[in-house]
């Protein structure tokens, strides 16, 4: 159906040039039409699946914690200077180093299916700081999380699971735990 291919030109490079309006004169199926036809460069397309399981979201906070990871002598963040959400899913994650990512796409209010930090503090055991009936605090605790994102104190794991870096490690045992018991009661116990 298309023309052979010369040799030397990549697959991908050849079909960016054809003309669209020849392939639809042509009458071929859509199973062959070239995914992209013009030459900017797109980020991959996200689903409908994607965008409900916060996919984005995920991505931009793996993306933040990459970039920081690929910075050779990256300055230490004072703790000070972590917002007291910060410093309160670093309190939680000292002992696992472990937290994740976790929406409620079938919750009915508006503020449930929000993306929340989960920690995971022991086996069996964690603890989610999605606080119901308080949107504006689970948001506090995204951003904690991003903040710890940006200051390279955690890593993407696989998936939605993030973990501690060894500097975040050091970080967590820094904090003041009594200046932040008061939001590590807000976190309530998950499945």
């Amino acid at each position: 159906m298309f023309p052979p291919i010369p040799n030397g030109i990549e697959k991908t490079a050849y079909f960016a040039k054809i003309n669209p309006y020849t392939l639809r004169r042509r009458r071929l199926p859509a199973a062959m039409l070239p995914r992209n036809l013009d030459s900017n460069p797109r980020p991959p397309s996200m689903t409908w699946e994607d965008l409900t399981n916060g996919v984005p979201t995920i991505m931009a906070l793996a993306r933040l914690c990459s970039d920081q990871l690929a910075k050779p002598d990256l300055p230490l963040t004072p703790i000070e200077r972590l917002s007291p959400e910060a410093q309160a899913i670093l309190v939680c994650a000292r002992q696992t180093g472990s937290v994740s990512i976790r929406g409620d796409k079938n919750a009915f209010e508006p503020g449930e299916r929000f993306l929340a930090i989960c920690v995971e503090q022991d086996e069996g055991r964690r603890v989610e700081f999605r606080c119901l009936g308080n949107p504006e605090q689970t948001i506090r605790f995204m951003e904690g999380f991003r903040q710890l994102c940006c200051a390279g104190l955690v890593m993407h794991q696989l998936m939605n699971d993030f973990s501690l870096t060894a500097r975040g490690f050091d970080a967590a045992n820094r904090v003041d735990v009594d200046r932040v018991e008061s939001l590590v009661q807000l976190g309530r116990d998950a499945v």
